[in-house]
């Protein structure tokens, strides 16, 4: 039986590990969805929610059932409950249900390298307080409260930067995202936080400038997570205003890496960054 361990802390990341590990189990025993939910007699958005890692707090009988049902061991039937626990953990997160509206940021606070290509905004993980507070009263936010909150669950996203073991952040930020920041102070604080940030050994920062022409690939932002275990498969995010994706398969995977390469090749050099990012501001 393979491993069902799941690296990093993060309960997103243990429940994910935990759907795939029982959607391996039933291709094992040659069992169709259909075959489970009626030798269970459960619904098939049940299975599917479970599947899909899309339950909100794993129910450790419905594992056990499944356990039972694929023939699965004591030893593995104990450490398959065990993770089931672990992923029903509430991560810090939870509490900003009304700031983040998927998985995530879960899914980012196990992750133990991001790269991120960003074309109009300062990745989330750079953003200033002034910054956070602009681009929501810019989005039409009034609320005071409100803003506190999208402020807060920034500044708690940041902290995983910050962490003993470091995760290690390399962001490509096209040069309109730092320009179109109207505020001059905003725009002063931001780049000169940049700055930085940039000095951490586990953070990279590089910036496609608009004097270097239209640059090769893509203009779609996205995020690339990359986790600790190799039975943990990587992620690239992408973020629209109408939804958001998130795929896994090896031929996406490698098709945005091969991408994030391309543009680093044409972005400032990381050594270079901090002076041009200087100029930007004097």
């Amino acid at each position: 039986m393979p491993s069902i361990q799941a690296s990093g802390y993060s309960p997103t990341i243990k429940k994910r590990a935990l759907s795939r590990k029982l959607v391996e189990l039933r291709e094992q025993c040659g069992m169709t969805t259909s075959e489970v939910c009626k030798r269970l007699r459960w619904s098939p958005s049940k299975l599917n929610y479970i599947e899909k890692a899309k339950w909100v707090d794993p129910n450790s009988d419905s594992v056990a059932d499944l356990c039972e049902l694929y023939g699965v061991g004591p030893t593995d039937t104990d450490a398959l409950i065990k993770l089931t626990r672990e992923a029903r953990q509430r991560g810090w997160w939870r509490k900003y249900n009304d700031v983040f509206r998927d998985d995530y940021v879960g899914l980012e606070a196990g992750a133990s390298e991001i790269f991120t290509f960003q074309t109009t905004l300062v990745p989330g993980l750079l953003q200033t307080s002034g910054y956070v507070e602009m681009i929501n009263r810019d989005a039409g936010m009034v609320d005071d409260a409100e803003l506190k909150r999208h402020i807060d669950a920034r500044t708690q996203r940041q902290m995983i930067l910050m962490r003993p073991s470091t995760c290690r952040f390399h962001a490509l930020i096209d040069e309109n995202a730092l320009l179109r920041i109207s505020d001059p102070q905003v725009r002063s604080e931001q780049i000169r936080h940049l700055i930085k940030v940039s000095e951490r050994p586990n953070v990279e920062v590089q910036v496609l400038k608009i004097a270097d022409g239209v640059y090769p690939g893509t203009s779609e932002p996205f995020v690339y997570l990359k986790f600790p275990g190799a039975a943990d498969r990587d992620i690239v995010y992408l973020e629209t205003t109408i939804d958001d994706r998130m795929m896994e398969e090896e031929d996406e995977l490698e098709r945005y890496i091969a991408r994030f390469d391309l543009l680093c090749a044409r972005a400032t050099d990381t050594a270079a960054t901090s002076a041009y990012l200087t100029r930007l501001i004097e």
